[in-house]
């Protein structure tokens, strides 16, 4: 099986009058979301120390670093806007791999605005880089995520679509993907949702591995052309039985972008089905989070595993992304969990600590027989008096198999920039990235992200 050279072959010759009007839309509405978590995660306390780490290093002025006002070269940039990004957990998903695919958007955002890419480049390598990544993900999800393993699939992703962007040919293209095993961090489960603050990094590891991956193979470095399925490969060694099959099916004919969710609340997805119950029963209830005496929610192995996580008023930013007590508080109380719930003055509420306590996790069976088809999630408030509200959420809010209106995302992005630019200037930026078929250059983008 010849899955790495198939999948930089794909990447290598994917022209943007192959893609479907449904991808090219799906490409452009994951760019923007990821432009608008690049400013949103300025919010997040934690990420003021990185972008000073960054600034300090320097470096040749290559890319912009979005949503400040530097630049820097190009992996170093990719690394600052990959980490700021994740910064507040409000990027995008692929639920079949159990990653965020949009980690791979800092190292093509990095190389276009350097190398002066057209808007169809850039969507034509942000779909290469979403094929790649999300196909290394699929074929080893579930069984890396249970056995505590974050799957490292971005790194490779980013690679292709790296490469898809220097116009490399398929076997430099397998270079660059084979590269990027020696760039890619291993990351443990733990490390990411155990609340430490440099869990940030990790994302701007990934595509920094993507860049210098796709610079190397550019520059003549060979690498592992059979990474992805040798028998002491990447999936081999992660999982016992990885499904390698995935790696190359149906490539080019069905297309895994459009399985990509997006998120409607700003934190880990598995928080986010008790986070809609518990925003609709206390709007629809109208309930006083005072008189709250208990909050049940049953849900699935990994969520128990991964998110259920105490807090406490002196819990990071990063911590409480990934609590689903503390998210399901907070959409109870402010009715919306978005990158405000996470500044430090938020945190330290003692009544929405009080109430964060008081919620409890339950391994449900039945839901736990519909993972990873369905993060389902059932939600029970228990009032002090007595009475109690229930509402359960099979698919969350963002997941393509919902309706999900483009306009929520819009929104998002103006919420995330306006507060930067102004909000004139972020409707500017708005109609420029949904323009982006008629970019010629996408530095003029990156110009008006700027405040230019």
């Amino acid at each position: 099986m010849e899955a790495t050279r198939t999948l930089a072959a794909f990447a290598a010759t994917l022209r943007f009058e192959d893609l479907p009007p449904e991808v090219v839309q799906k490409a452009t509405l994951v760019l923007l979301d990821f432009v608008g978590n690049t400013f949103g995660g300025n919010v997040l306390a934690e990420t003021k120390p990185l972008l000073a780490y960054v600034r300090a290093l320097g470096g040749t002025p290559q890319a912009t670093v979005l949503g400040q006002d530097f630049k820097t070269s190009l992996p170093t940039a990719a690394f600052a806007m990959g980490a700021v990004a994740d910064a507040v957990e409000h990027q995008d998903g692929y639920r079949f791999g159990g990653f965020h695919p949009s980690h791979t958007l800092p190292t093509l955002v990095a190389l276009a605005e350097h190398r002066r890419a057209s808007g169809k480049e850039l969507l034509t390598a942000v779909v290469a880089a979403y094929e790649v990544a999300n196909r290394v993900g699929a074929a080893v999800h579930p069984a890396a995520t249970r056995k505590g393993w974050f799957p490292m699939a971005a790194g490779f992703g980013a690679a292709a679509g790296a490469a898809r962007l220097l116009r490399l040919d398929p076997r430099r293209t397998a270079d660059a993907i084979g590269a990027a095993a020696f760039f890619t961090p291993l990351v443990f489960l733990e490390q990411i949702f155990g609340g430490f603050t440099i869990k940030i990094a990790f994302a701007g590891q990934l595509a920094r591995a993507g860049v210098e991956a796709g610079l190397l193979a550019e520059a003549g470095l060979t690498g592992w052309d059979e990474v992805l399925e040798s028998p002491r490969g990447f999936a081999a060694l992660l999982v016992d039985h990885p499904n390698l099959e995935v790696l190359t099916a149906e490539l080019g004919s069905r297309w895994t972008i459009l399985d990509v969710h997006h998120k409607a609340y700003a934190a880990c997805r598995h928080t986010h089905g008790a986070a809609q119950a518990c925003q609709e029963l206390a709007v629809a209830h109208q309930l006083d989070v005072r008189a709250i005496a208990e909050v049940e929610v049953r849900t699935y192995q990994v969520a128990l595993d991964l998110v259920n996580r105490p807090t406490t008023a002196q819990s990071s930013g990063v911590l409480c992304t990934l609590s689903l007590p503390y998210v399901a508080a907070v959409a109870l109380t402010d009715r919306t969990v978005g990158a405000a719930q996470y500044r430090p003055e938020r945190i330290c509420d003692p009544e929405l600590q009080r109430l964060a306590s008081r919620v409890r996790l339950v391994l449900d069976p039945e839901l736990e027989a519909l993972y990873p088809e369905y993060t389902a999630t059932a939600v029970q408030v228990r009032m002090q008096d007595g009475r109690v509200y229930q509402r359960r959420i099979d698919i969350p809010l963002g997941d393509p198999r919902v309706d999900f209106p483009a306009r929520i995302l819009h929104e998002k992005f103006i919420a995330s920039v306006g507060p930067s630019l102004g909000e004139w200037s972020a409707r500017q930026a708005l109609a420029a990235l949904l323009g982006l078929e008629a970019v010629a250059d996408w530095s003029t983008v990156v110009r008006i992200l700027a405040g230019a």
